[in-house]
């Protein structure tokens, strides 16, 4: 986990490049990142990621009590406690509406199936579209906690995408591929018929997963229990 001053400027730093990206507008998007156990960093509400400055940084608990910066904490932070809840190897979580994925989010439709090779070792057979919550419900929390046991970036019915990982930048590489698979297969669907990759060849894949220490299996699941979900849509 880093410390505070490295935490400061690698929030800052993503704020910037999601609203460089286009992946926000308005007051849109939120990140976090784990202080201690029970002690998080955060963007405040109602700001533009392109215009927030340290200053308007705040520390807050798990119950969303600013305990440093003045301040207001966004709303959905619940969002991001049920994932570090759910998810102890997680320290940050970033939330944003990256264009293609976000599409896809509206049309109740997951990148459930891969689509190049690359993508099952990072972040695995699939992307599954969770059903619609009122933002910052305890109904979107439960959903979110359920599928994050398996998953390290999800797309949000009617929402947006969220992704998290070990630090800041490794949950920005999650969301930026998840968006880079979006596109890719946005405009092949254009084209014409998707061929998705056989699951006998995931299986492979999912090896070499495991073996980078990637994924619910280097936590110790079984592959059912991990992946048999996923699956489900290669049977399809």
């Amino acid at each position: 986990m880093p410390g505070v001053r490295d935490s400061r400027e690698s929030i800052l730093h993503y704020s910037q490049l999601i609203y460089q990206k286009g992946w926000v507008a308005n007051h849109e998007g939120n990140l976090t990142c784990r202080l201690g156990t029970e002690r998080f960093l955060s963007t405040p509400t109602a700001f533009s990621k392109a215009d927030i400055a340290e200053r308007d940084l705040i520390e807050i608990d798990r119950d969303r009590t600013v305990l440093r910066g003045f301040r207001r904490p966004f709303s959905e932070f619940q969002l991001h406690r049920a994932i570090y809840d759910t998810r102890p190897d997680v320290n940050a979580v970033i939330h944003a509406h990256p264009l293609n994925a976000t599409a896809f989010s509206v049309l109740g439709r997951g990148l459930d199936r891969a689509i190049i090779a690359e993508s099952v070792v990072s972040i695995g057979p699939g992307i599954p579209c969770v059903p619609f919550a009122m933002p910052g419900s305890a109904e979107e929390r439960d959903i979110v906690s359920r599928f994050a046991t398996r998953y390290d970036v999800l797309i949000l019915g009617n929402h947006g995408v969220i992704a998290f990982g070990d630090d800041l930048e490794q949950a920005f590489l999650r969301l930026e591929y998840c968006e880079h698979l979006a596109q890719i297969e946005r405009m092949a669907m254009s084209m014409g018929s998707v061929r998705y990759l056989g699951w006998r060849d995931v299986e492979v894949l999912l090896d070499r997963r495991k073996a980078a220490g990637l994924g619910p299996e280097a936590r110790g699941m079984s592959r059912e229990e991990a992946y048999g979900l996923a699956r489900k849509y290669y049977e399809l």
